[in-house]
């Protein structure tokens, strides 16, 4: 996933609502092709990676060229986290720390927190309460004290996938600094109700992962373009639209590519992305050009 994201505006609203598409996959070398296709799309602005901004910044001339060449700003970046090896706390905190100030140098504002994939078959959060909470909390203090937010992206075949899982640490989280960046994609996938999740964490939710899930084997992984799935994409955004002003970050739309090589997507990323822009364009939300 480079998590180039795209970003579209209400011009009733104050605060911006975005969108992040992962369909040109991790690979730094399509970051460039996929910030091109953003900004030739109409979107205000785009996410990507930790790791993508840390390459862009040692071997590639650094982020800021890019982003003045097509005049689209970086808005958040994605960032993949041990939380259940205590062994490891000081060492990805020092990553998380890295990766947040090169995001912060080049003006973006929120760290999307996720916990580092792990392998789900015999897991139980409830064996691992203790250290989850505590090294998220020096995760989303270090990221604040850097005048940057942190939210919490629940992500499938992480320690945090569940609805369950979701509640225990939203619910249990220093919110002062961890606050919520759900993905309503993935909680559909995960099995939980994403306009129940998203209405009961409202005061929290400083920035969105938006993408539809329809569950089959379509070569995104069972998630689809903004309309062509199962979630209640037009109510979430009425939702944040009726009790948020402001957004931290902004509503990003997302899409995942299947890496399976087998698998044909059934449209490029940029026609993904045009169809789900061409959606939002039918709910009266506003794109540049």
């Amino acid at each position: 996933m480079t998590s180039p994201s795209w970003a579209f505006r209400r011009a009733a609203k104050k605060f911006e609502i975005g969108a992040t598409c992962i369909l040109w996959g991790y690979n730094p070398d399509e970051l460039e092709q996929a910030v091109h296709d953003i900004s030739n799309l109409g979107f205000h602005g785009f996410e990507t990676f930790g790791q993508t901004i840390e390459e862009w910044e040692n071997n590639r001339g650094g982020l800021h060229p890019l982003i003045k060449k097509y005049d689209i700003p970086i808005i958040s970046a994605f960032c993949s986290i041990d939380v259940l090896n205590p062994s490891k706390t000081n060492s990805e905190l020092e990553k998380l720390v890295r990766w947040a100030k090169l995001l912060k140098k080049n003006g973006g504002r929120l760290i999307e927190f996720s916990c580092a994939h792990i392998n789900r078959e015999g897991y139980d959060y409830r064996e691992h309460k203790k250290n989850i909470i505590e090294s998220m909390n020096t995760y989303a203090k270090a990221v604040t004290d850097l005048g940057l937010t942190c939210a919490l992206h629940q992500h499938t075949s992480t320690p945090i996938e569940t609805q369950e899982e979701v509640y225990f640490a939203m619910e249990n989280v220093d919110t002062e600094y961890m606050k919520f960046g759900p993905d309503v994609g993935q909680l559909k996938k995960g099995g939980g109700d994403p306009v129940k999740i998203v209405g009961d964490f409202m005061p929290l939710i400083e920035h969105m992962h938006l993408k539809d899930y329809e569950g089959g084997k379509n070569g995104h992984v069972g998630y689809a373009p903004l309309g062509e799935g199962k979630v209640e994409i037009k109510k979430i955004l009425g939702m944040i639209e009726e009790e948020k002003d402001h957004l931290a970050g902004r509503i990003m739309f997302e899409l995942d590519p299947d890496t399976n090589p087998n698998v044909d997507p059934p449209n490029t990323p940029y026609e993904a992305a045009k169809i789900s822009r061409d959606y939002l364009q039918k709910l009266g939300y506003k794109f540049n050009g």
